[in-house]
């Protein structure tokens, strides 16, 4: 009975380490998905930005050619836009960083946590191999006790027969 018992715990907690081990890569994919996409808009944003850049200088020189409200009110509102889009990549770079930062150390672990499971499953495929060859060995040694007795009384008996010869 116990044994039946130990038998479906094993595989309870197999099915139940399936489980996390599906959820652990489940996270880290949509984490690298993440990370991934965040990337392709930090570089969107920052190609943005270049441009915005770009229209500002032509501004900018347009404005000291030709000093006008209209121009100078343009310039304002690039200068404005260029900061904005400076802030926004700024912010964007660090949630991208400590995104990929995340990743790295969760790589980290769901690689240490497979090594710790391989190691486990070779320490308990040790311990079942033991647990064999001493079961086999206790086997032959109460076939070894079973089987002295009978030979001592085979030998006791064909010591008593031996003498009876002449």
């Amino acid at each position: 009975m116990l044994e039946k018992e130990l038998a479906e715990a094993i595989k309870l907690a197999e099915r139940a380490n399936k489980e996390v081990d599906k959820a652990r890569n489940r996270l880290l994919s949509e984490t690298e998905k993440a990370v991934k996409k965040g990337k392709r808009e930090l570089q969107s944003a920052r190609k943005k930005q270049t441009q915005a850049n770009a229209r500002l200088k032509k501004a900018r020189a347009s404005l000291r050619k030709m000093p006008s409200t209209d121009n100078k009110k343009q310039v304002d509102e690039l200068v404005k836009q260029v900061k904005h889009m400076a802030e926004s990549t700024r912010s964007m770079a660090g949630n991208v960083a400590d995104a990929a930062e995340k990743l790295v150390t969760m790589k980290a672990d769901a690689m240490l946590e497979a090594r710790k499971a391989r190691a486990a499953d070779r320490a308990a495929s040790m311990v079942e191999k033991a647990a064999e060859a001493q079961a086999k060995r206790r086997a032959k040694a109460a076939a070894k006790k079973k089987a002295s007795p009978a030979k001592k009384a085979a030998k006791k008996a064909t010591a008593k027969k031996a003498p009876v010869k002449k």
